[in-house]
């Protein structure tokens, strides 16, 4: 029987929730069993199934971790060296495409630290086990501190946003973005149902995550289908960085 344990600080109970949401289905899958448990300072969640299915709970596992370690506790790392809690639209937009757009080297780097045989703190790997990686975060950091005005100037933060863009490949021509009240569905080449990358973030809104998204695929073209009033912050900033197309759904 392979059997594992997850904690986290209650005040990020929200990463435990992804990896809960990474994991359940592949635990069901399997006829494995879950529990979860509050104590006073932390929420837990563990899970156990049969051992011929260890290494492939593991690498989900493994996977899940990662990604809320180089997500949700970069995003939460970043905003307090940033001194950025409750952002604007822009800020929370300029600090979620920060974190996203160089994860792919963070997660490798985090998921060799893991070890998935034992519980899994994931506030202790965050504050004991991550020196190397949070030194390349505070390079980024200092990219924008140095230029503490930029936080405060939304022209600028759209500026540094399309040089981020012009660093990365375009990873589809069209795009259409279906808002639906508090939720959004994003559509690809011939209507394809494209998987939403998450930002982590402790607070964010429906339009600060399709914005991530958007600008995270980098389309030529982007169709966004409305059934409600979009903010004048998210049209504004897809205006500037997007040949953006807008459609009113009754």
């Amino acid at each position: 029987m392979y059997e594992a344990t997850v904690s986290v600080a209650k005040e990020n109970g929200h990463l435990l929730e992804y990896v809960k949401q990474q994991l359940d289905p592949a635990i069901c899958e399997v006829d494995g069993l879950t529990a979860e448990a509050e104590e006073k300072f932390d929420f837990s969640y563990s899970f156990a199934c049969a051992d011929a299915y260890r290494f492939q709970i593991q690498r989900r596992l493994n996977e899940a971790v990662s990604q809320a370690l180089t997500l949700g506790y970069k995003n939460v790392y970043m905003r307090k060296l940033l001194g950025i809690d409750k952002g604007s639209f822009y800020q929370n937009v300029l600090v979620n495409t920060i974190c996203i757009f160089d994860n792919d080297y963070d997660k490798q780097a985090v998921s060799r630290l893991l070890d998935t045989e034992r519980q899994l703190c994931i506030d202790g790997y965050y504050n004991f086990r991550l020196n190397a990686v949070k030194q390349k975060w505070q390079e980024i950091v200092r990219l924008v501190s140095d230029n503490f005005y930029v936080l405060s100037d939304n022209k600028l933060i759209t500026d540094f946003l399309q040089y981020l863009l012009e660093s990365t490949p375009s990873k589809v021509k069209t795009l259409s973005v279906s808002v639906d009240g508090e939720s959004f569905v994003l559509y690809g080449t011939n209507e394809q149902v494209i998987e939403p990358t998450l930002s982590l973030a402790k607070r964010t809104s429906c339009e600060e995550e399709a914005m991530l998204n958007i600008l995270f695929l980098k389309p030529d073209k982007v169709k966004v289908y409305h059934s409600r009033p979009l903010t004048t912050e998210f049209c504004k900033m897809l205006d500037s960085l997007f040949d953006a197309q807008y459609v009113e759904v009754r």
